[in-house]
C-alpha cells in the first residue's frame, strides 16, 4: 500500500461515525401520580467473592505500617524481617542474584568484594506451590531448544533443584498479588554461607538470628540491593589451624574475640531482561573466560560444549562513524577505601585499555569516576564496577571479581580488590628455602624413576612441598562451600619481584626513580592485569615472549610496546631498566597481544548470530601465530614448554635468567660489603643475601625447562611446528647455566663474617627456631634441580627430542646430558681437591640417582638411561678409587667420603640375586 493510501484511510478514520446501535422505541414519560421504577439492585456477591475481598482487605491490612521500598523487586520491611510482594505475572521469571561480602572479617579469609555462593551469579525463579514460594534454580549446564527432538529426554534426564520454601502470607486476588516472607533467603543458607564461615574460621559457628537485620533495602527501576547485618556466633570460638591459615589469608587475632564473628553480606537481585547483547564463540587461539554448557542441539558434533566469551556489551553510538562514544561505557568507580596519592595511578591503570578500544573506533570505552559523596553508598551495589582497597594485617593480594550473565557471557558488573600490604615490598626468603628436608627427599628420589599414579608433571609434584598441597586442597574444599575468587597470584608474585629489583637499584650511585614513584608504576601495572581479567582475559603466559632481553634494554620501544607483548602474563620487574638504574622497570602500557585480544572480542563483526559471526573471527584468531600474538594460559604453564613460565621473560628467556642471576649477584655483593649500617640489626643483610640466593636457584629452575624442552603453540593450519623439540644449542646453554650458577661448588661461597652473623629480625616468631641452615637450605634446592634434570620426565623428553630431531647434526644427546650433569656434580673428583660439605650431599645423592635408575624394574625408567647409568657407576667406581690412590692431602671427612661412594657403589655392582625355588 501506497503512502498516500495510507493518508486517505487514517483521514476517513478520523471522521467515521461512531456505530450506532439498532433503534430502540422511545420510553413515554412518567405518567403524574405513578411512582418511578426503582433502580436495578447491584447482584449479590458469591461466597467465592466475597472471601477474595476479605483476603485483600487483609493483604491491606497486613502491609499498612509497614515501610515498602517499591522498585524492580517490592520489599516490606517488618522489624528484622523482609517480605517480598511478587505480581502473580512474575512468578516463574528468571531473576539473577549477586551475592558478595559488604565487610570482611578477613579472620575467615573474607574481604570486602568477595562473592558468595556456587557461582558469582545465581539464576533463580520463584513458583507457587500451595502455600508456599518455591525458589528453584534451573539446571543451566545442559540447554536445548524448544523444538529439539531430544529435548523432552533432556528434560527428563538434567533436573532442576529446589533450594528454599517460603511462607506466603498473605494474598491479593484482586491486584494478583503475594506476599512472602523471604529473610530466610538472605540469611545466606542458600548459598552456603555457614559452611563457609566454619569451614574458614574452624569451630561450630551458628548464625545467630536475633542478632541479624536488614541493614538498608534499596530498590530501583533494573535492581534491587539489601544489605544484612548478620551475626555468627561460637561458644568456644574458633580453633587455630584453619584452612584459611593455608592460605595466608586467615588471622582469627584480628577479631576482638572469636566467639563473635559480624560480616554484612549485599545481595543485588534483577530480573533478566532480553537485550540486544549477542554472545560471541570462542576460540582457542585467543584467551578469553566462556560461559560453557552442554548443548543438547549439538548433539551429533565432536565437541558438544558451547562456549560463550564473557566481555562487556558495547556498541558504538554511531556505528558508522570512525570514531564514537559508546552508547553505554564501562564506567569503573573508584571507591573511597583508595588512598588519595594512589588514585591516579589506579586510574590510569584501568585506562590504559582504552588504548585497545580506540583502535577499534571507540572515544572513551572506559570511564573512571569517583564514588559518589552518599554516605549509603555500597561498594557491593551490583550497578557498579569498582575498585576498591583492603587491609588485612599482611595478605598482600590483587584479585578481579567478574559477574556474567550464565547465559550469554555478558559481562554485567565487575570489581578489583586491591590489598594495601601489596606496597610493603619486603620478604622473608628463608621461609621460601625452608622445604621440609625429609620430604623433599622423598619428591627427589621419586621424579627418578616413572610412576603411573602420579598425574602433575615433576617439576610441579618436585618443588611443590605439603603446604602447598594442602592450600590447593584448601581452595578446591573452600570453592565447593562457595568460596569463589578467581586464581590469579600475579599481584604477590610482581610484589616479590618489587622487592628483588629494589634491592639490586640500591647499590647504584644515583636511581632515577624515587620509592613513592616505584610503588605508584607497581600499583599501575597490578590493576591493568586485574583489569584485562575485569575485560574478560585470561592469563597469558607466552606474552613475555615479545621482545629479546636486549630490546628490553630500549626505553623507546618499551615506551610503545610494553615490556611484554601482554599484561596478562605474570612478567617480573624488567631486570634490563634494573641493571642500568633508569627505564620501564614495570610496563608502562598494555600489549601488542591484548590489543588484538580486544578486537576479537569487542571488534564489530557484522553479523546477526554468533554463527554467523564465525568466519569474520576465523580471520582475527588466524593472526595468532604473528610475533607477539602466541596464546598460552594456566593449564599449560610451568610444564615442559619453557616458554610457557610464569615470572619468566624476553623472547630468548635463558639470556635474560643470566641477567637476573648478575642483579642476584650484585645484591649480594651490597650487602656483603656495605650492610649492615650504623646502628642496624643483621637482619636486613640476611634477607637480602637469601634473597639473592633464591633468585639465583629460580633462574635455574627456569632453565631447567629448556633441557629436554618442547615448544608449543595453539595455531591451525600453519607452518609452524605445533610440538617442536627445544633446539640443541639452547638445551646445552640451560645446563651450562645450571651447572655454573646453581651446582658449582662455589656458587654461593660466602665469608666467614656472613656465615657466622645470619640473624634474622627478633621479633619474627619464627627466629626462635632459626639457626640458619646454610648447608641444609642450599644443598637442598641444588639436590631438588639436580632431581629435575635428571627426572623420568626429563629423560623421556630428551631421548623424544633427540629422535624427533632426525638426522640434522648436533642433536642433544642422552649420553651427552648424562655426562654433563656428572661432571657438574662430580667435578673435584680426581683433581686431588676436598669436597665441601654441600658438594658431598649432591653427590650422595646423585650416585644414589643413578643406582635407583640401573636397578629400576622393567618400564620404570628409559632403558637407554638404564645403560648409562650403569656404566656411569663402574667409571666412578674407578675414579673414586684412583682419588684415593693417588695420596693427595685430603682432608679426613673428603676421604671418608670417597671412599664410601666407592664401597656404595662396588657393593651395587657386585649384588647376587638369590632366586627361590
Amino acid at each position: 500500500m501506497s503512502k498516500t493510501e495510507l493518508i486517505a484511510l487514517a483521514t476517513l478514520a478520523a471522521f467515521a461515525l461512531p456505530t450506532l446501535a439498532p433503534a430502540q422505541k422511545k420510553a413515554d414519560p412518567p405518567k403524574t401520580g405513578q411512582k418511578t421504577e426503582q433502580k436495578q439492585a447491584e447482584p449479590e456477591k458469591t461466597d467465592e467473592q466475597k472471601a477474595a475481598d476479605k483476603k485483600g482487605e487483609e493483604y491491606e491490612k497486613a502491609v499498612k505500617d509497614l515501610q515498602k521500598i517499591e522498585g524492580a523487586f517490592t520489599f516490606y520491611l517488618r522489624k528484622r524481617e523482609l517480605l517480598i510482594e511478587l505480581p502473580e505475572e512474575q512468578l516463574g521469571k528468571l531473576f539473577l542474584i549477586q551475592a558478595a561480602f559488604g565487610t570482611g572479617s578477613s579472620a575467615n579469609g573474607t574481604q570486602a568484594g568477595d562473592p558468595i555462593g556456587d557461582t558469582a551469579i545465581d539464576t533463580f525463579r520463584f513458583e507457587k506451590h500451595d502455600d508456599q514460594i518455591w525458589l528453584v534454580r534451573p539446571n543451566l549446564a545442559y540447554r536445548w531448544s524448544a523444538e529439539d527432538p531430544l529435548g523432552l529426554a533432556s528434560s527428563r534426564s538434567f533436573p532442576e533443584a529446589i533450594l528454599a520454601g517460603f511462607r506466603i502470607e498473605q494474598q491479593h486476588p484482586a491486584k494478583k498479588l503475594v506476599l512472602a516472607n523471604v529473610t530466610q533467603l538472605f540469611y545466606g543458607d542458600v548459598f552456603r554461607l555457614n559452611d563457609l564461615v566454619n569451614m574458614g574460621v574452624g569451630g561450630q559457628y551458628v548464625l545467630d538470628r536475633e542478632k541479624c537485620e536488614p541493614a538498608s533495602v534499596k530498590s530501583f527501576d533494573k535492581n534491587s540491593v539489601v544489605r544484612m547485618n548478620l551475626h555468627f556466633v561460637s561458644p568456644r570460638g574458633a580453633e587455630r589451624n584453619p584452612l584459611l591459615a593455608l592460605l595466608g589469608l586467615s588471622g582469627t587475632d584480628q577479631l576482638a574475640d572469636s566467639r563473635s564473628i559480624p560480616i554484612s553480606v549485599s545481595y543485588n537481585l534483577w530480573y533478566r531482561e532480553t537485550s540486544d547483547y549477542m554472545p560471541r564463540l570462542a576460540d582457542p587461539r585467543v584467551g578469553y573466560f566462556t560461559e560453557d554448557f552442554y548443548s543438547v542441539d549439538r548433539f551429533l558434533a565432536i565437541d558438544r560444549t558451547q562456549r560463550y566469551i564473557m566481555r562487556f556489551n558495547l556498541k558504538k553510538k554511531d556505528p558508522d562513524a570512525a570514531m564514537s562514544e559508546p552508547v553505554k561505557p564501562i564506567v569503573w568507580t573508584i571507591d573511597p577505601s583508595v588512598p588519595e596519592q594512589y588514585r591516579d595511578a589506579c586510574k590510569d591503570g584501568i585506562l590504559r585499555w582504552n588504548k585497545a578500544f580506540e583502535k577499534l573506533g571507540y572515544r572513551n570505552a572506559i570511564v573512571v569516576q569517583d564514588a559518589p559523596d552518599d554516605p549509603d553508598w555500597d561498594h557491593a551495589d551490583g550497578r557498579y564496577n569498582v575498585f576498591r582497597w583492603t587491609m588485612s594485617p599482611d595478605a598482600g593480594y590483587a584479585v578481579s571479581l567478574v559477574r556474567t550473565d550464565p547465559f550469554t557471557g555478558e559481562i554485567l558488573n565487575a570489581s578489583i580488590t586491591f590489598d594495601a600490604n601489596m606496597l610493603q615490598f619486603s620478604q622473608q626468603e628463608h621461609q621460601r628455602l625452608a622445604v621440609p628436608a625429609s620430604t623433599a627427599i622423598t619428591r627427589a628420589n621419586a621424579v627418578l624413576v616413572r610412576d603411573p599414579k602420579r598425574r602433575e608433571p615433576a617439576d610441579a609434584f618436585l618443588w611443590t612441598d605439603e603446604q602447598d598441597q594442602m592450600r590447593a586442597e584448601a581452595r578446591q574444599k573452600l570453592g565447593q562451600m562457595g568460596w569463589k575468587r578467581l586464581e590469579c597470584s600475579f599481584a604477590p608474585g610482581l610484589r616479590d619481584s618489587a622487592s628483588f629489583a629494589w634491592n639490586a637499584l640500591l647499590p647504584l650511585p644515583g636511581v632515577a626513580i624515587s620509592k613513592e614513584e616505584y610503588s605508584k608504576e607497581f600499583i599501575r601495572d597490578v590493576v591493568s592485569h586485574e583489569m584485562g581479567h575485569c575485560l574478560g582475559l585470561r592469563h597469558n603466559f607466552e606474552g613475555s615472549t615479545g621482545l629479546s632481553t636486549g630490546q628490553l634494554a630500549n626505553d623507546d620501544l618499551t615506551n610503545r610496546e610494553g615490556v611484554s607483548a601482554s599484561v596478562m602474563d605474570y612478567v617480573p620487574v624488567n631486570v634490563m631498566a634494573v641493571l642500568k638504574g633508569q627505564g620501564n622497570f614495570f610496563s608502562p602500557t598494555i600489549g601488542k597481544y591484548d590489543e588484538w585480544a580486544i578486537e576479537y572480542g569487542y571488534g564489530d563483526v557484522k553479523a546477526y548470530s554468533p554463527e554467523g559471526e564465525r568466519y569474520g573471527l576465523e580471520r582475527i584468531a588466524s593472526q595468532s601465530t604473528q610475533p607477539g600474538l602466541g596464546f598460552m594460559t594456566d593449564e599449560n604453564a610451568d610444564s615442559w614448554n619453557p616458554y610457557v613460565v610464569r615470572f619468566d621473560n624476553a623472547a630468548d628467556p635463558l639470556n635474560y635468567s643470566e641477567r637476573q642471576i648478575e642483579a642476584a649477584h650484585r645484591i649480594r655483593r651490597y650487602a656483603i660489603d656495605k650492610l649492615p649500617l650504623a646502628d642496624e640489626s643483621y637482619a636486613r643483610r640476611t634477607n637480602m643475601i637469601l634473597q639473592s640466593i633464591v633468585a639465583t636457584f629460580r633462574e635455574g629452575r627456569y632453565a631447567s625447562r629448556f633441557i629436554g624442552g618442547i615448544v608449543a603453540n595453539r595455531s591451525f593450519r600453519s607452518g609452524q611446528g605445533t610440538l617442536a623439540p627445544v633446539s640443541p644449542a639452547l638445551q646445552r646453554q640451560a645446563t651450562r647455566l645450571l651447572a655454573r650458577e646453581c651446582l658449582h661448588a662455589d656458587a654461593f661461597a660466602l665469608p666467614d663474617s656472613v656465615r657466622n652473623n645470619l640473624a634474622i629480625d627478633n621479633n619474627l616468631e619464627e627466629s626462635q627456631d632459626w639457626i640458619a641452615p646454610l648447608r641444609q637450605l642450599i644443598g637442598r634446592q641444588q639436590m631438588m634441580l639436580y632431581a629435575g634434570a635428571m627426572s623420568a620426565d626429563t629423560i623421556d623428553r630428551i631421548t623424544e627430542n633427540q629422535v624427533k630431531w632426525g638426522d640434522k647434526p648436533g642433536a642433544y644427546t642422552l649420553e651427552e646430558h648424562v655426562g654433563t650433569m656428572l661432571a657438574a656434580a662430580f667435578g673435584e673428583i680426581g683433581k686431588n681437591q676436598n669436597v665441601p660439605a654441600t658438594r658431598r650431599d649432591l653427590q650422595r645423592f646423585a650416585l644414589n640417582a643413578l643406582i635407583l635408575q640401573s636397578s629400576a624394574g622393567t618400564g620404570a625408567i628409559n632403558e637407554d638411561m638404564r645403560l648409562l647409568a650403569s656404566d656411569a657407576l663402574r667409571r666412578l667406581s674407578v675414579r673414586f678409587g684412583q682419588q684415593l690412590a693417588a695420596g693427595a692431602k685430603l682432608d679426613s671427612m673428603t676421604r671418608l667420603h670417597l671412599k664410601d661412594c666407592k664401597e656404595t657403589v662396588d657393593r651395587f655392582l657386585e649384588r647376587h640375586y638369590a632366586v627361590g625355588r
